[in-house]
């Protein structure tokens, strides 16, 4: 079997090789056993040239875990933590620096709550970056982020559990209208900073793209690589219908000839990665996690998101909006509407970020 592959990929789909790890291990075994020949010069010589490689390999490795936390932040930060947000202000006017419900005749308002292990990410990314000695402009970005993200999602967990537990009903709004004037001000520098911060990642996460995609194929591993490019051509096609300003509401104002290309590409990858689904040899090869459940899912997933992309597709074909049926059921996977496409390329996502770290 050859070397088990990679560290980590997250939602941006960037894995970050073992391989130099592994030199420095080696390197580090190597001098020990050349510096012991009872010439204590030498010995002397070693022992410095160990410290560096292990100091070497310690900052490498901090990186490598700073880098996924970012990517697990990244996740968040467009995944549950604005959930949350646009759960709250679905009914809570956000034009308004003062407490205002939408819906002056409905007394109910509410948001998401946000897991522990977010919040530690972002504790834990704090607490790496501040022992650098030279922080990168991505480091930066972070540390400007931190105080806002640490009060946005304090404060939303707050009015989650002022919410279920109904307590604005005790204090007539008081606290909500607290809570409120807090989350308001901390969204100010988090949507604007927010934004630096992404795009920061952005530009490391290409950077990394590109090298792990060609260290995969240097170093064999297919399979891999396939279920890789299947993710990136699945969101080179949301980017698209993102960029066009299509959803589900509106898919007959898809522009074909731009998306049937991108098609075209992630249909391939699918069915390549189908191929060398049934190929033992080359999973076991790889080291493919084959007895895992995300394996498995990964696969049913994938055939899932396909399919509601082609239907949706066909349907643009033939001059078809999506039926209220379609649009009834867009939370459930394999169902005909981009919503689905969306929430199919999302589980597969979350399989391959179980798989590369099995």
């Amino acid at each position: 079997m050859k070397r088990k592959y990679s560290m980590i990929a997250a939602a941006l789909l960037v894995t970050c090789s073992l391989t130099a790890c592994q030199r420095g291990i080696m390197i580090d075994r190597t001098v020990l056993k050349n510096g012991t020949n009872g010439d204590s010069e030498s010995s002397e010589i070693a022992e410095e040239e160990t410290s560096t490689i292990q100091i070497e390999q310690d900052d490498e490795e901090l990186e490598i875990e700073l880098y996924n936390t970012y990517i697990n932040i990244n996740n968040f930060m467009v995944g549950r933590l604005q959930d949350s947000l646009e759960r709250y202000f679905k009914y809570v006017d956000i034009e308004q620096d003062e407490f205002t419900l939408l819906d002056s005749d409905d007394d109910y308002f509410s948001c998401y709550s946000l897991s522990q292990y977010d919040i530690e990410d972002v504790e834990s990314a704090y607490e790496m970056v501040n022992s650098k000695s030279e922080k990168t402009d991505l480091d930066e970005a972070f540390l400007a982020l931190y105080p806002s993200i640490s009060v946005v999602m304090s404060t939303l967990n707050d009015i989650y559990e002022y919410t279920d537990m109904k307590s604005y009903l005790d204090d007539d709004y008081q606290r909500a209208k607290e809570y409120h004037t807090t989350l308001m001000e901390a969204l100010v520098d988090y949507v604007t900073i927010g934004d630096i911060f992404l795009d920061e990642l952005d530009v490391v996460a290409t950077k990394n793209q590109t090298e792990a995609l060609e260290q995969m194929k240097e170093e064999g591993y297919e399979v891999l690589y396939t279920m890789t490019m299947v993710l990136h051509s699945a969101m080179d096609i949301e980017n698209e219908l993102d960029a066009q300003g299509v959803w589900d509401e509106n898919i007959l104002d898809m522009d074909m000839e731009k998306i049937q290309p991108l098609y075209d590409e992630f249909v391939s990858h699918v069915e390549l990665l189908l191929e060398y689904s049934k190929d033992d040899d080359k999973l076991k090869e790889e080291g493919i996690p084959v007895m895992s459940a995300y394996w498995s899912s990964f696969i049913r997933d994938m055939k899932e998101t396909k399919t509601s992309l082609t239907e949706v597709l066909q349907k643009v074909k033939n001059g078809e909006e999506l039926s209220t049926f379609d649009l009834a059921i867009t939370s459930m996977q394999g169902q005909c509407s981009l919503s689905s496409f969306a929430v199919g390329v999302t589980a597969m996502i979350n399989d391959y970020n179980q798989i590369i770290s099995y």
